[in-house]
């Protein structure tokens, strides 16, 4: 009787799993991805998968990749995944499609309770993994690294510092962003503008274009990244010890209200992403991912020029996932995944990959490759200068719910130009607080 109770719990937790809504995806990086097509038929998919378990002969080593790549991100993995089993005969790699990040993180989540259902390797981002590490589940890669990775270091330090914690390497990098000033060329050269540096640039640049052309000069297309990356240009880190009613606090969200208020700012509100106003010349230049530059080729479709330069401080946002491994796989299993995952981050699959999606390589040797260098993307010459602005936000429990209230909170605030934004800072301190403290 017991044993048929498990099982009724387990089913009715499965159901739960593939019922449930994705609503906490990583804000801004889904701004990014939200358009790109989440696997076009699962259906179809899943009979690949199952064709692939059918395929595996004897001799080879299985690993499963569980991922939230779809459309033409999914393809340009199965491509780079297609060559490493060329290269590797003796593994076999089942990728496996979660849906989109949320689903993937629920899942995950899920799968706590029945470590044996974990696949060998996940994407996912880092602080889906710190529940995991307090459970002793994650591998520790540090000795593959050092035995068989000669070029770790060539990864670029602010996507190191968010994979190593605690003297450990604890994942790869994957796919991988940062924010960019996209601006219309056009424009700038019409009124002599000079592609900004700093904030105070920024402003005066956005109140120019305000003046000459009676449109915003620029918008933010993630408030939250907004917020956080001007607090670490003054020195503060986004976690439990910022005081969110301290001076600089309320300075960041003054600066950008006091742009709403002139109109020489925008947010993106109910057009979602700044790419479409900017590419219907309704804003002048906007702040966001270089992983969007598909949609600004199709939106701007040659209606004028534009560009794409470093983000405008000294210090830019890095968001996106990595790969972890879990430490129940076997020592085979984990060697080779470890192989699988280093191939990933490798230098020419960062490039093949960062060419066919959009995203940046995550290694100093492939942003100055002529291969990257000599494509026709407008992210790819600047990546090397922009690329030594990179930082990650605090690895610490609680910070990405902060990051998803802090962005509702910025949404209020900014689309009522009355607002007290001392008075409304210091309402939310608690909630701000209770977030790091629930964890």
């Amino acid at each position: 009787m017991k044993k048929k109770l498990s099982l009724l719990m387990a089913l009715v937790l499965s159901l739960g799993v593939f019922t449930a809504c994705g609503s906490n995806e990583e804000a801004s990086e889904e701004k990014a991805d939200s358009k790109v097509e989440e696997s076009a038929d699962q259906a179809k998919d899943d009979k690949k998968e199952e064709g692939k378990e059918e395929d595996k002969s004897e001799g080879e080593t299985e690993i499963v990749f569980w991922h939230a790549m779809g459309g033409g991100q999914g393809e340009a993995l199965e491509d780079l995944t297609k060559k490493f089993e060329e290269e590797n005969p003796n593994i076999k790699v089942t990728l496996q499609g979660q849906g989109k990040y949320g689903d993937l993180n629920q899942i995950l989540v899920a799968s706590m309770q029945s470590p044996k259902e974990l696949p060998t390797i996940t994407q996912a981002y880092p602080d889906w993994m710190l529940q995991f590490k307090d459970a002793d589940m994650i591998a520790n890669l540090t000795d593959y690294v050092k035995d068989g990775m000669d070029d770790y270091d060539d990864i670029f330090p602010g996507i190191r510092d968010e994979i190593e914690h605690d003297g450990k390497i604890e994942g790869l990098p994957f796919n991988k962003s940062t924010e960019v000033f996209w601006y219309n060329k056009d424009l700038f050269d019409e009124l002599g503008l000079m592609v900004p540096t700093n904030y105070e640039e920024l402003k005066e640049v956005s109140k120019k274009i305000y003046e000459e052309k009676g449109i915003p000069g620029v918008g933010f297309d993630s408030l939250s990244n907004f917020y956080i990356t001007y607090l670490k240009n003054k020195g503060i880190d986004f976690d439990k010890d910022l005081d969110v009613a301290g001076p600089e606090s309320v300075e960041a969200v003054e600066y950008y209200l006091e742009g709403i208020k002139e109109g020489y700012f925008r947010i993106a509100g109910t057009d979602q992403y700044m790419s479409g106003p900017f590419a219907n010349e309704q804003a002048g230049a906007y702040i966001g991912s270089n992983a969007g530059e598909v949609y600004v080729k199709e939106g701007v479709d040659g209606k004028f020029e534009y560009e794409a330069a470093p983000y405008p401080a000294e210090k830019a946002f890095q968001q996106g996932t990595n790969i972890y491994m879990f430490d129940k796989a076997s020592d085979e299993e984990k060697k080779a995944a470890f192989d699988y995952i280093k191939y990933l981050s490798s230098k020419d699959s960062q490039i093949d990959f960062a060419l066919a999606t959009g995203y940046m390589p995550a290694r100093k040797s492939a942003v100055t490759d002529d291969k990257y260098k000599s494509s026709d993307s407008k992210i790819a010459p600047i990546l090397d200068d922009a690329s030594e602005k990179l930082f990650s936000r605090p690895l610490v429990p609680g910070s990405q719910q902060a990051y998803n209230d802090v962005a509702s909170l910025l949404e209020s605030i900014l689309s009522n130009p009355n607002a007290d934004v001392k008075a409304e800072l210091e309402a939310f301190a608690p909630q701000f607080k209770a977030d790091f403290e629930a964890q």
